[in-house]
């Protein structure tokens, strides 16, 4: 059997290797990590539950999937197969393209939590760099986590799917990882940038899109990084596009960017009252704003969507 089940899987591609039993498998494991084990339960030395147990002690044990492939088919065997945790339990007799569908399904499943977990791990490490930039200026304390969550807000009522909200996310997050480049006197200046500030201020997208150039993971939030300054009717930059010519996601970033940035303290000026807010928001849909993403947001506002953002452990954006 475990010949016959070593050449199935070699012939499908696998990389195999055996064990007498599961004192030599452990033996196995100490020389390499596998990506999956499949086991018998009943054999000399030590069985498949000792070898599971055991499996799981290891320190990166736990997350190598473990199938029990046995003849012991009672309801009472299954139970505690899957009670221990295994990951699948199959009773023999087994033909081979079961064998190989029980394999490749969760070899599949475990490359899919292990993107998930990376692409969390990513996304944390992004936090940091962003929120070390934003440490610069301490006015801008918790805004990518509110940019982020208003953004995702209206981006769920606007019908986005997850991939475009994902790029949204990472668009969030590193929306202003160009000013890195900014003087830290000019980020805390309290009064009106001069001519050359204000020309160094806006080079930050154009820095941040550089920035991100290379990295393909981040690539399709480059538009929302280099354009999200940009206004509806072509008065912003770094470049002047207006209309739908500005990515949507930019758009909609442009949006939550803004009312943040008024609903917290800045150095020049306090922050405006939430109503305050709003109301520019109104004001300059079509001019500053997609007209149709304001409307969006003032739904979300009417809702108390936006509020609860605003008040959910955020104590410098304003709420009066």
């Amino acid at each position: 059997m475990l010949i016959a089940l070593r050449d199935i899987l070699e012939t499908a591609g696998y990389s195999v290797r055996t064990a007498r039993n599961g004192k030599v498998a452990l033996d196995l494991l100490a020389e390499e990590q596998p990506a999956l084990i499949l086991s018998d339960i009943s054999m000399p030395v030590m069985d498949g539950y000792q070898l599971f147990e055991a499996v799981r002690k290891y320190p990166h044990g736990t997350a190598i999937p473990f199938i029990f492939l046995t003849a012991r088919g009672t309801r009472e065997d299954i139970i505690v197969g899957k009670s221990l945790g295994a990951d699948d339990y199959i009773t023999k007799p087994i033909t081979s393209q079961e064998l190989l569908t029980a394999v490749h399904a969760r070899l599949q499943r475990t490359g899919e939590i292990m993107l998930a977990q990376l692409k969390s791990a990513y996304k944390a490490s992004l936090k940091v760099l962003a929120n070390a930039i934003e440490a610069r200026d301490h006015y801008t304390r918790d805004h990518v986590d509110r940019v982020n969550a208003y953004a995702q807000l209206l981006a769920g009522v606007l019908g986005w799917d997850s991939d475009r909200r994902d790029v949204l996310e990472y668009g969030a997050i590193l929306h202003d990882i160009g000013k890195i480049a900014v003087r830290e006197s000019v980020l805390r200046k309290m009064g009106p940038l001069d001519e050359e500030e204000l020309r160094e201020m806006r080079q930050h997208p154009v820095v941040g899109a550089h920035m991100l150039q290379g990295i393909p993971y981040l690539a399709p939030a480059i538009p929302i990084v280099l354009y999200h300054q940009e206004h509806w009717d072509g008065s912003g930059y770094p470049e002047g596009i207006q209309g739908v010519d500005i990515p949507a996601g930019a758009r909609l970033l442009a949006l939550v960017d803004t009312f943040d940035a008024m609903t917290s303290d800045r150095p020049y000026r306090p922050a405006l009252a939430s109503s305050e807010a709003v109301e520019e928001i109104t004001v300059m849909s079509g001019r500053q704003f997609d007209p149709d993403m304001a409307t969006t947001f003032m739904e979300c506002w009417k809702k108390g969507e936006i509020r609860k953002i605003m008040n959910n452990g955020f104590p410098h954006a304003s709420t009066g």
